[in-house]
């Protein structure tokens, strides 16, 4: 257990090395230049666009090699820097951190109802193999899995919000403006942890064990929820890793649908504004929160599962 927690712990450091210096070098070879507008509808002189630049480690007498150990100094030590465009001089990660808790108040409410539904609607199709319901849910699953997240969003604004007019259309003032960006971001999360615990489900019902507990007399429902449920539930640990990492940091498309202030609108809005400084910690960010979340699903899947020890 130590040992694979400190391979891990060496590799995420490299995954998040490497996203730094591939983000750093991106944004170098991004056509357009983030100085150019700079001072928004006015025209700064060459020597203020060069001092500007200068205060930002970017001046044009500094080699990029010079630039990136700076960077990468700095943000090893927590300086990630300062807003060029979105909020001028604001610490980027105090844009990060303020915004945090909103995303992860929606990637929480997101994950709570995917799982459930999921879990529920994967049990039942397993149960019901080839028939009705495994029909059914498999058809549900396959449309929620290929519909993506700026078809359903609208579609739920248009009925909860504009028709039955019980929801807000947007922003984050009270937990009910919420409700919507956590349904879309838990519907097609819910569909995928419904097919793939339907699969796992119906291999581990096959098994020697689950034959042996029916041949003892225990109920149907105690073998999926006790004896088959467990190590099946091995492939749901993994896609969640990942999948937990982006509800939790929010979806991009969904908050800046919302015009919800979190995560995923920072790092939008700063790549539209080729907000340097933001879109780095952004994706930093991002990046952190994935390493950590597989670590997770690495510990959770030797738990469930005592064959991959």
């Amino acid at each position: 257990m130590i040992r694979l927690i400190t391979s891990r712990l060496f590799a995420g450091l490299a995954v998040l090395w490497l996203v730094h210096l591939l983000t750093f070098a991106a944004l170098r070879l991004m056509p357009g230049d983030p100085w150019a507008d700079i001072a928004g509808d006015r025209t700064l002189p060459a020597a203020a666009v060069e001092r500007l630049k200068e205060l930002y480690g970017q001046g044009s007498g500094r080699s990029v090699v010079a630039q990136y150990l700076d960077d990468l100094s700095g943000k090893l030590t927590g300086d990630f820097g300062t807003s060029l465009k979105i909020a001028r001089g604001h610490d980027v990660l105090d844009l990060l951190a303020a915004a945090a808790p909103v995303s992860i108040s929606i990637g929480c409410g997101a994950l709570l109802i995917g799982v459930f539904l999921g879990l529920w609607a994967g049990m039942l199709a397993a149960r019901r193999a080839g028939q009705g319901p495994d029909q059914a849910v498999r058809a549900a699953a396959t449309l929620g899995i290929s519909t993506p997240d700026f078809i359903v969003a609208p579609v739920l604004l248009v009925i909860f919000s504009l028709w039955l007019g019980w929801l807000p259309a947007g922003g984050a003032d009270k937990p009910s403006a919420l409700l919507l960006p956590v349904l879309t971001l838990a519907l097609p999360l819910a569909a995928q942890i419904a097919r793939l615990t339907r699969a796992s489900l119906v291999d581990e019902l096959k098994a020697d064990f689950v034959r042996t507990a029916r041949a003892k007399g225990a109920a149907e429902s105690s073998i999926v929820l006790e004896h088959a449920l467990r190590p099946a539930f091995g492939p749901v640990l993994a896609y969640m890793a990942t999948a937990a990492a982006g509800v939790l940091t929010g979806s991009m498309v969904v908050e800046s649908l919302f015009a919800i202030p979190g995560l995923g609108y920072f790092f939008v809005a700063g790549a539209l504004q080729q907000d340097w400084t933001v879109i780095s910690g952004a994706a930093l960010f991002y990046a952190a929160l994935l390493v950590v979340f597989n670590l997770l699903a690495d510990l959770g899947l030797l738990w469930c599962d005592p064959r991959t020890r």
